[in-house]
């Protein structure tokens, strides 16, 4: 007999197996998740693993569903790939989310355009769009998890691993790119019209990608090694694209502020709009974008994946029966869902709107603490972390308010450090956008009742679904692309950690109030 040791998450365990037992076999027989959609038949390709040890080598198969680098960094078929002796199997996280989010037209399905796809490559969410290269229409987009959150959510645990295995971590990426596209679920004959490809992602995103060394990137002062655009990938890709597709990643900026925030910024018009604006990307590393109508400032800090449900007690991605709203009324909890289905877990649009909700009502403090019990929402104390619960499988913890308060706390100083650079105040803004995969579900009232925001005009407030990746769609184009290197050679990054106060700012911003 030989032994399997299989990881998922934070648990690993050691199971015994028979001499040339199919990975899928063992791991059903341990009563562990696989998705396996066309039942171990080798016909979907879904079924990806990371093993290394006495494996029998790929088959045709595994030639056919497997991209090239996905190969080279011991990604295997767990319906097809036999173990022959003592192995290790790591189970990869694979999300697809529906692309009727994002779905505007089916015109590409009748015409004969060319055309073009615009990922943007985000720390947890990998969103890709198809786009017409004669009109610019964008027609649909799709997106899946990033399964380089093996490695961890936080950006800085992927590039301490790159630095042991930087084929792993661009194998990883690039498989999730590919799940995205599975999910566009275009024809053959479409795919055979893609001709260009525009790639963003943020300064880490960008280099795990590209394999580039990180090493600079990982500590202060946090240099990229190299922040031009690649107009043409050439053959680094392999077949991960159609074979004519032309592969291009526009220009870094500086820091962790990568292309992704090139993109943003064309998308929001910030060479062609003459007036105070602030614009704010929200994910795991957040990205802070401000001007006073001539120069641009541009900052990111480590928000965390709070706002996309992740390291949240019941937190939950956008799908239906995800909690997106909340508020009090007579005394009593009531919240929204996706599809009004019963909740079974809190988005990040939720989560911000759940807080401000029991913040008004007087069960949360300023402080982030829970009050004494509520009249009619009591505060369960029975386990080690207080809670409030909404139903049978959703609650919200104490912990969950102090992830929230440190993401929003990090965005919130970045977003007043840039403004008070540019002596731009608040009240002066004529556009504030946010941005991010969370849609466009936000609570204005909650962003600025707990602190994201200053207390701004609620007019002038934007909600874009996906502003990185609608900007990489401008950069198909030559003339975009160019608009690309200008704009990133305009915007000055500032660096926050260097910035007079920024500890002290950062504990006072995580109180739960507009800190007007």
């Amino acid at each position: 007999m030989s032994t399997l040791t299989i990881t998922y998450a934070d648990e690993t365990r050691q199971v015994k197996c028979a001499p040339n037992q199919l990975i899928g076999e063992i791991i059903a027989a341990n009563g562990l998740s696989l998705e396996q959609p066309c039942a171990g038949r080798g016909t979907c390709g879904k079924c990806k693993v990371i093993a290394e040890g006495a494996l029998a080598p790929h088959d045709e198969v595994e030639q056919k569903h497997l991209l090239v680098a996905e190969r080279a960094a011991n990604v295997r078929l767990a319906c097809r790939a036999r173990v022959i002796g003592d192995a290790r199997v790591t189970l990869m996280p694979v999300v697809v989310y529906s692309n009727k989010i994002f779905a505007r037209s089916n015109e590409f399905r009748t015409n004969d355009d060319s055309l073009g796809l615009a990922i943007d490559l985000g720390s947890t969410t990998v969103a890709a769009f198809l786009v017409s290269l004669k009109t610019g229409t964008v027609y649909a987009g799709a997106g899946a998890l990033n399964q380089q959150t093996l490695f961890g959510a936080d950006v800085i645990a992927r590039l301490y691993a790159a630095a042991r295995n930087a084929d792993k971590l661009s194998a990883l990426a690039q498989s999730s790119i590919f799940q995205a596209l599975a999910a566009l679920k275009l024809s053959k004959r479409v795919l055979t019209r893609i001709e260009r490809v525009i790639i963003v992602g943020n300064t880490a995103m960008h280099h795990l990608l590209m394999r580039y060394p990180v090493d600079r990137i990982a500590v202060l002062p946090f240099q990229p090694h190299n922040r031009a655009s690649i107009r043409d990938a050439g053959d680094f890709f392999g077949n991960l694209f159609p074979e004519r597709a032309r592969v291009a990643l526009p220009p870094l900026i500086g820091g962790f502020v990568g292309s992704d925030t090139t993109a943003c910024l064309a998308s929001f018009d910030y060479d062609r709009v003459r007036v105070p604006m602030l614009a704010i990307d929200l994910g795991t590393n957040g990205e802070v974008m401000a001007t006073d109508g001539d120069a641009i400032l541009v900052a990111s800090t480590a928000a965390g994946p709070a706002f996309e449900g992740v390291n949240i007690s019941c937190g939950t991605r956008a799908v239906d029966g995800a909690i997106i709203d909340a508020r009090v009324e007579d005394g009593n909890l009531r919240v929204t869902t996706i599809a009004n289905r019963a909740p079974i877990g809190i988005a990040g649009s939720g989560l911000f709107s759940l807080i401000h909700a029991l913040r008004g009502a007087g069960v949360i403090e300023e402080s982030g603490r829970f009050a004494g019990n509520h009249a009619t929402l009591p505060i369960d104390r029975s386990s080690d972390v207080a809670r409030v619960v909404v139903n049978e499988r959703v609650a919200l913890s104490q912990m969950d308010i102090r992830e929230l308060q440190k993401a929003k706390a990090a965005i919130r100083v970045a977003a007043d450090i840039l403004l008070e650079k540019l002596n731009v105040a608040p009240r002066d803004l004529r556009r504030v956008i946010l941005t991010g995969s969370f849609g466009s579900q936000l609570n204005k009232d909650a962003l600025i009742g707990i602190g994201l925001l200053p207390d701004v005009d609620r007019a002038r407030i934007e909600m874009v679904a996906n502003g990185a990746g609608l900007g990489a769609a401008l950069f198909l184009r030559e003339e975009g692309f160019a608009r690309g290197e200008s704009l990133a050679a305009r915007a000055e990054h500032v660096e926050l950690n260097s910035e007079p106060g920024f500890n002290a700012r950062f504990v006072d911003a995580l109180k739960l109030s507009s800190g007007e």
